[in-house]
């Protein structure tokens, strides 16, 4: 019996592509790993996560403490692994409250007779027309620098009759390796319509010239469901005096810490001086945070500043280096470090249970989809949750290496799931094509 060739494109071929490439899809997908890299043996430290009891579903909120960046691999908690009742991980994120800026309305007002008062003052007046906002701030442009001037504002409603809004307020410029200027005056609520500044001339030298100044309102920060800052407590502090310098050096007690401010408690009156912030791990290594000037006067005018500011520094050790000059050392009886705190966001299950493990040098970031699901979520109506006590681990294999990072195709699943869909489609095209075409005549059995 003699059975013709089949033709590509035919029907019968179309069996085994298919075939062909749906085990090669199935090959693929079953090379992806069901979990992640967690291993218990390899992680340090293992921590119960405590929900209130008879707490719904949904989401829960847990403070991170200090124990939790001394024992992680990095300032960036890359070794944070939640798991859900025996062996279940799964995602989580971690939320860092920002603090909220003032709110500024700003208001137009036009500047003139900027004139000088001989050699005792510079004076500008500010008009902010018919019907004037409230306004609480005005500051002041110019060009000069080292200075410090006492400032006194006056308000009228017709120009002619002025009334002291505030006499006792400064503007600063202060030079030096961070050039800093304070040229903001605070005034209390005002609807006046003419604003008078008048600017005392620096000890022993001229007025100093103006080039103009912006009045606007500052209204406070809404305040946020969480604390945007919290006061990191120090365990030690010492003092060393070096060539005009002090050095306070504070242990906060934990390594990775986050701190981005500082502020100094001191009975002095009357100083100025620059300050310097670094930070470390091991008093060994130091790296610089920032720097800026504090200050007190109480004299001629009252203002203080007494808090520098600078970028997220991490570290365990905080050493500020205050530039004395040639004046006695700063009296210093307590300085406060600020940083912001992180809370973990997570999904809850009813009546699960949860626990954080950290303390895996080798781990590497995770990547969960959950934080793009976190990010659409409203966190005001997480469940408050609280870490246990820290305990070791006791599956923890001293000698146990992290487990290698998965392929780029488990971690890029969506390339998997497009290259399935494509070939899906292609399938279906061919499918459709072979049987819209009609078949070739069979012979008669026995021909």
């Amino acid at each position: 019996m003699h059975l013709p060739d089949r033709k590509p494109g035919r029907l019968p071929g179309l069996h085994g592509a298919c075939a062909t490439w749906a085990f090669a899809a199935v090959a693929l997908l079953a090379a992806a790993p069901a979990r992640g890299d967690f291993d218990p043996e390899a992680w340090r430290v293992v921590r119960e996560i405590r929900v209130q009891e008879g707490a719904a579903g949904g989401m829960a909120r847990a403070f991170l403490d200090p124990d939790v960046f001394d024992k992680s691999a990095g300032p960036d908690l890359p070794d944070l692994r939640l798991i859900r009742g025996q062996a279940d991980d799964i995602g989580y994120a971690v939320f860092v409250p920002r603090e909220a800026l003032p709110q500024v309305v700003r208001a137009a007002a036009r500047v003139f007779n900027i004139a000088k008062r001989g050699q005792e003052a510079t004076e500008l007046v500010l008009d902010l027309g018919e019907g004037p906002p409230i306004t609480n701030r005005i500051h002041v442009r110019t060009a000069a620098r080292d200075f410090g001037c006492a400032v006194t504002v006056e308000g009228s409603d017709e120009n002619k009759t002025w009334k002291t809004i505030r006499k006792d307020a400064a503007i600063f410029d202060f030079g030096g390796d961070i050039q800093r200027q304070f040229t903001t005056i605070a005034i209390p609520d005002t609807r006046m319509r003419y604003l008078r500044v008048i600017v005392a001339a620096p000890p022993n030298a001229g007025p100093i010239d103006l080039d103009g100044a912006d009045v606007f309102q500052e209204k406070p920060p809404e305040r946020g469901d969480l604390p945007a800052a919290v006061v990191l407590q120090a365990e030690s502090r010492t003092d060393d005096q070096q060539m005009r310098e002090t050095h306070v050096t504070l242990d906060l007690g934990a390594r990775h810490l986050p701190a981005h401010s500082v502020t100094l408690v001191t009975p002095q009156r009357n100083f100025s001086r620059h300050v310097r912030v670094e930070v470390s791990d091991d008093m060994k290594r130091w790296r610089p945070a920032g720097g800026g000037t504090v200050f007190r006067f109480t004299e001629k005018y009252r203002e203080e500043r007494l808090t520098v500011t600078f970028p997220e520094a991490f570290g365990r050790y905080v050493c500020l280096r205050i530039d004395n000059g040639d004046d006695p050392p700063l009296p210093i009886t307590h300085v406060e470090v600020q940083g912001r705190p992180r809370y973990l966001y997570f999904p809850l299950e009813a009546g699960k249970q949860y626990r954080l493990f950290y303390g895996n040098p080798d781990a590497r970031s995770p990547h969960y989809e959950y934080a793009a699901v976190f990010e659409k979520s409203d966190r005001r109506a997480a469940v408050e949750a609280r870490l246990g006590d820290p305990q070791a681990n006791p599956r923890f294999i001293p000698t146990r290496a992290a487990a290698p990072p998965p392929p780029w195709l488990v971690q890029n699943q969506w390339a998997l799931y497009a290259a399935l869909a494509v070939v899906v489609a292609a399938l279906g095209l061919i499918a459709l094509r072979a049987l819209r075409q009609p078949q070739e005549a069979q012979p008669p059995a026995g021909g």
